[in-house]
């Protein structure tokens, strides 16, 4: 039987004897104690606990474990090697997410063995062995994901990263805990939700979205690892992924055109922030694309394009359809206005300031540098021209303020230009 090389790399790494042997010792003296508590049997506070320490190995130590298996690569100067091997982006994928989480997988077997033996709802298992383990391989994909995304910006040191993930952990532990009850599982406690004027059983959905997330995760590291090897692929994934959240989201809110090209203009907004926090910026790349498409060379232009770039095109027709719709309305009741081209522009002059940053000196800094900007121009300086009544000035600087949607254009104008000129000019300095 022939291994993947990097899996099988993996466990020999991972999967020492004292390991193999130590890990079930200790469960085995966690699960005694429980055993007296629970009177000399497997009970409740068996199962209970046989749960919660499968959550903390997988949640905590398997993302650990899969958030290095790229960082320790590029620390111990050993990646370049691994790029010249002959091994794909998809094994290299699978080879470090589930091989460098192999011992944390074993000891959470054995306490999914243990609930299985002591819990009082057997016919409840099988939903509940899919929700765990999908839940916790949905995370470990997240932390190779963020390993990835980390050593592309440089960041070698990973204790950020992993304050971020124990955070997370924290916050959606009450939802987590849901896990444990075993209740949950039971047919007759299912729910049904609408998804497009469909009736959905709500255990289906969840069921549906935990795999398609745990597939658009897996895509990610695959594309992220697909770039390290020096692979050229045109932007369908990230494409595809767009759409997908468009119809998916979508699905959930009232059905009217209206209401679905705001969700799309939504969806696509965000993923142009996304998208161009994530990726590499080099001046190069932007005078490759210019170059190639100066050549009508389209197969490189679309390998070239940013995927920031393709989300914010996408956001455009949504805008423009927005906003000729009668639909007018204000929130938080300080007259800020919904102009969805403003808006859209205002999206492309932020993108734009954190270019500005990254192609400056120091572009390890340009994300705080960019939401320093964003506190400045949609915060301090608005609140600040609007506390002393010049609301004329604080529209300048934040469009939204404005009374009418054609002045709200002419101010994010205005902003764009000088940023992109800005821009521009950085950029020439970095290519010549």
């Amino acid at each position: 039987m022939n291994l993947n090389p990097e899996f099988e790399r993996q466990l020999i790494l991972e999967c020492s004897l004292a390991r193999l042997v130590g890990a079930p010792v200790v469960l085995s003296a966690v699960f005694t104690l429980t055993y007296f508590l629970d009177d000399y049997r497997l009970g409740n506070i068996s199962a209970q606990a046989a749960l919660t320490l499968f959550m903390l190995i997988t949640l905590l130590w398997g993302t650990r474990q899969s958030l290095d298996s790229i960082v320790e690569e590029y620390r111990d100067r050993t990646w370049d090697t691994q790029r010249l091997s002959a091994l794909g982006p998809w094994q290299m994928t699978w080879g470090k997410l589930l091989g460098s989480t192999s011992m944390a997988w074993y000891c959470a077997g054995i306490c999914l063995l243990v609930h299985a033996l002591a819990t009082d709802n057997p016919a409840s298992l099988p939903l509940l062995f899919f929700y765990a383990i999908g839940t916790a391989l949905l995370v470990q994909s997240t932390g190779l994901l963020l390993g990835l995304l980390a050593v592309q910006r440089g960041q070698l040191k990973t204790g950020s990263i992993l304050i971020l993930v124990l955070v997370g952990f924290i916050v959606f532990m009450p939802s987590l805990t849901d896990l444990t009850d075993t209740a949950n599982y039971l047919p007759g406690n299912f729910q049904s939700n609408s998804w497009y004027s469909l009736t959905i059983n709500a255990q289906t959905l969840h069921q549906i979205s935990l795999i398609f997330a745990l597939f658009w995760c897996m895509m990610g590291n695959y594309r992220l690892l697909a770039q390290d090897l020096g692979l050229r692929n045109l932007p369908w994934a990230w494409l595809g992924f767009t759409l997908f959240l468009i119809v998916y989201l979508g699905g959930f809110i009232p059905s009217s055109s209206y209401s679905f090209s705001l969700a799309a203009f939504a969806v696509c907004s965000v993923l142009t922030y996304v998208g161009v926090i994530v990726e590499r910026h080099e001046p190069m790349r932007i005078k490759r694309l210019l170059d190639y498409y100066r050549q009508a060379n389209w197969r490189r232009v679309g390998e070239e394009l940013p995927l920031s770039a393709l989300s914010f095109a996408l956001s455009l027709p949504f805008a423009i359809f927005l906003s000729f719709q009668e639909q007018r309305f204000a929130w938080l009741d300080i007259s800020l206005h919904a102009y969805p081209l403003a808006i859209a522009l205002l999206v492309l002059r932020d993108c734009a300031i954190y270019l500005f940053f990254c192609y400056g000196k120091n572009p390890q800094r340009a994300f705080s540098l960019s939401l320093l900007c964003a506190a400045l121009l949609y915060g301090i300086l608005p609140g600040l021209f609007g506390m002393i009544g010049m609301t004329g000035i604080s529209a300048v600087f934040f469009p939204l303020w404005a009374d009418s949607a054609i002045a709200a254009l002419v101010f994010a104008v205005l902003q764009c230009v000088l940023i992109l000129r800005l821009l521009y000019q950085r950029w020439r300095q970095n290519i010549s």
